[in-house]
């Protein structure tokens, strides 16, 4: 898959980029030895950016649709307040007992809650308002 930034310019932002916790580079690393589709992971600039995106914000509620192994999750929970609280859904229930451990991992278990199942299905029956979105899933839907 060709790159939608160019090779030399990834480089430049990835070297300038805040390093990446010791929590996420080991989810990363797992994620790219136990999953099929690697490739899908935040990572270290989408997952800064997301972390700065929250510290500017100031949400005190995050939906995120599609947790992948919950490398946005953590990354979001890092920039929330003490009563923030992300509620992030993830389609594949294979993926839970990974996210789970790095959820517990990262020490944010009381900020991030993990539902599996389908979002079309689970949205309807959240009774919270939401002040930042982030979807991350089916984008065609």
């Amino acid at each position: 898959m060709k790159s939608l930034i160019e090779e030399k310019l990834e480089e430049y932002i990835e070297q300038r980029t805040s390093p990446e916790s010791e929590i996420l580079h080991e989810l990363s690393r797992e994620t790219h030895l136990k999953t099929y589709y690697p490739r899908m992971l935040a990572g270290q600039v989408q997952g800064k950016f997301l972390e700065m995106i929250v510290r500017m914000l100031k949400p005190e509620r995050i939906l995120e649709i599609g947790t992948f192994t919950g490398y946005s999750a953590i990354a979001m929970a890092k920039g929330l307040p003490e009563n923030g609280k992300i509620i992030t859904l993830e389609v594949n229930p294979e993926m839970e007992v990974l996210i789970n451990k790095f959820i517990r991992k990262s020490g944010l278990e009381n900020k991030i809650e993990l539902q599996i199942g389908d979002a079309i299905e689970i949205i309807p029956k959240i009774k919270e308002e939401f002040d930042l979105v982030f979807i991350d899933a089916d984008k065609e839907q």
